[in-house]
């Protein structure tokens, strides 16, 4: 939660948009190979993000720029060993790489990048390929993966995370908006964490795991449907379970709405998905 509001002080310190005029939307599209294990990366500024498995095997994203010149806003693309990272780029800047960084400003304009009446925005879609991992960061916007065959972290300052996967774990935070988090399967390493301040959480977890389940609340009600967790504590605020004998590790914490764990289960239909992003 620490590096989302540092990228929002960034944001609100040096921001460069357009000027007032309307531009025409512009659409940048990348598709190549991505090894399995590796992490494909966006890091967004004003948009929503999109996640969805491949149908190809490739690797693909496609992001359109909405009302920006140019000169003032493009996406950049870096290889990053075998990850691959795309990051929106907003004005000029001494370097052109890209890097995990997230927010590449260099003009101090911050009043406009908060004006809403001709707002920059980049909506990214982008497929990836069994195994390879999702990390991605926007400050406003939703983000929403569906059927992800790996791990995948997400992170915004002002949207709901909506992500279900095939065979990986979740790590997903946000300061307003709600988290919906299912896992059909469970890798052996690997922990879950799900943080948001103002929104609840709804995580549906294998059964049959081992480990422990952390739910945090400050204000607000928690609930724990899950085979065989024994609470630990009496503590409404705080309630940690134990599951089977692991060294999973599942952690869900909201400051002002209910938090919800509970089992998967294929013949049952997964939570409805919070609305998604305007931006």
């Amino acid at each position: 939660m620490r590096k989302i509001l540092c990228i929002v002080a960034t944001v609100a310190a040096a921001a460069a948009c357009s000027h007032d005029r309307t531009y025409p939307e512009r659409h940048f599209t990348w598709s190549g190979d991505i090894a399995s294990g590796a992490t494909a990366k966006i890091r967004n500024v004003d948009g929503g993000i999109a996640i969805l498995a491949s149908a190809d095997n490739k690797l693909t994203v496609d992001a359109v720029i909405v009302n920006a010149a140019p000169s003032a806003v493009s996406v950049k693309l870096a290889m990053q060993g075998t990850d691959v990272l795309f990051c929106t780029d907003i004005a000029s800047r001494k370097s052109s790489a890209c890097n995990d960084a997230g927010v590449h400003v260099t003009t101090f304009a911050p009043w406009k990048l908060f004006s809403r009446s001709h707002p920059i925005t980049v909506r990214y879609t982008m497929h990836v390929p069994a195994g390879v991992k999702v990390d991605v960061e926007t400050v406003n916007g939703s983000v929403a993966a569906q059927n992800i065959a790996a791990s995948v972290k997400a992170a915004t300052m002002n949207g709901n995370v909506s992500i279900s996967t095939t065979n990986g774990t979740v790590n997903a935070e946000t300061v307003n908006g709600s988290i919906v988090a299912s896992m059909a399967q469970l890798p052996d390493s690997g922990n879950v964490h799900l943080e948001t301040v103002n929104g609840s959480i709804t995580s549906v977890i294998p059964e049959g795991i081992g480990g422990r389940i952390n739910l945090e609340n400050v204000n607000g009600a928690i609930t724990a449907s899950y085979p065989n967790a024994v609470p630990d504590s009496g503590d409404k605020p705080h309630m940690p379970l134990q599951l089977a004998r692991g060294a999973l590790r599942v952690h869900l914490e909201t400051g002002n709405a209910s938090g919800t764990t509970t089992r998967y289960c294929t013949s049952a239909p997964l939570p409805a998905a919070p609305p998604p992003a305007t931006t």
